[in-house]
């Protein structure tokens, strides 16, 4: 199994050494921040799930539903603190052929409840079967991050696109959503670590671990100007076959063919 420790063409430069209260200089993992950072997502789903769970005119599936959200987000966290436990041990995750479409797919379902909550669309249009050599669960949580991102910035309802694409041999992932954009004020410094757009409780560290887990798999993350945030992201191909998802609304709704 190949290790992105080895396979990584492009890096960025290493977090800088910080000193704790007593003065003491050290370094922080940038893979070990990163897991910390994202263990925010899931334990955030099992709140709002947990919360809704609480709705005395809930129905049995919708319970049903939440109940199912809330384990996978606990799995999740599983996930995470095990892949905490191998940094610690100077382990990295293996890299493994995936397919695009089930990292996604993911993802949203990983969103799906609040994204129902908000009102917010999320349609995929995807080929069927891209795949890349990634380490599946970092991957996917770059792509929950700029879901989890998108629908903060949506809270009225919106729409989330989701679209792929071959260029030559690599893949071009586009995230776009529906809502007001990047401040223009921090637009130049977006993926610089602790920037943030007043998010409540915001860290400011997401987009710059998203980009550094691109860019250990050997690809790369931007921004492209849009009426709302559209992210782009290349990564590396080992296979593509005809187009397919296209306009499916995930999760479970009726397709929505109207533009963004």
């Amino acid at each position: 199994m190949l290790s992105l420790a080895e396979s990584s063409t492009e890096r960025t430069p290493p977090v800088p050494p910080r000193e704790n209260r007593r003065g003491r200089t050290f370094t922080i993992d940038p893979l070990a921040m990163s897991i910390v950072h994202d263990l925010r997502n899931p334990l955030a789903a099992i709140c709002v799930c947990a919360e809704m769970l609480t709705d005395p005119h809930l129905t049995p599936d919708h319970a049903v539903r939440l109940g199912r959200n809330i384990h996978k987000a606990a799995g999740r966290m599983r996930e995470l603190l095990a892949d905490l436990v191998c940094v610690t041990q100077g382990k990295r995750a293996g890299a493994e052929n995936c397919y695009l479409h089930e990292i996604l797919a993911s993802a949203c379902e990983d969103a799906g409840v609040v994204a129902d909550n908000q009102g917010v669309d999320i349609l995929l249009d995807l080929p069927a079967r891209m795949e890349m050599i990634v380490a599946r669960i970092r991957m996917e949580r770059v792509f929950i991050n700029l879901i989890t991102n998108a629908l903060e910035a949506m809270p009225g309802g919106g729409k989330i696109r989701i679209a792929a694409k071959e260029d030559g041999d690599c893949a071009l992932i586009e995230v776009e959503d529906s809502g007001p954009g990047v401040p223009a004020e921090i637009y130049s410094r977006l993926f610089d670590p602790f920037v943030t757009a007043g998010k409540k409780d915001g860290l400011g560290l997401g987009l710059a671990l998203s980009r550094r887990t691109v860019r250990d798999h050997g690809g790369d993350m931007w921004i492209e100007p849009a009426e709302g945030a559209r992210f782009v992201i290349r990564l590396p191909l080992s296979g593509i076959s005809p187009a397919a998802f296209n306009g499916v609304s995930w999760p479970g709704r009726p397709a929505t063919t109207s533009p963004m």
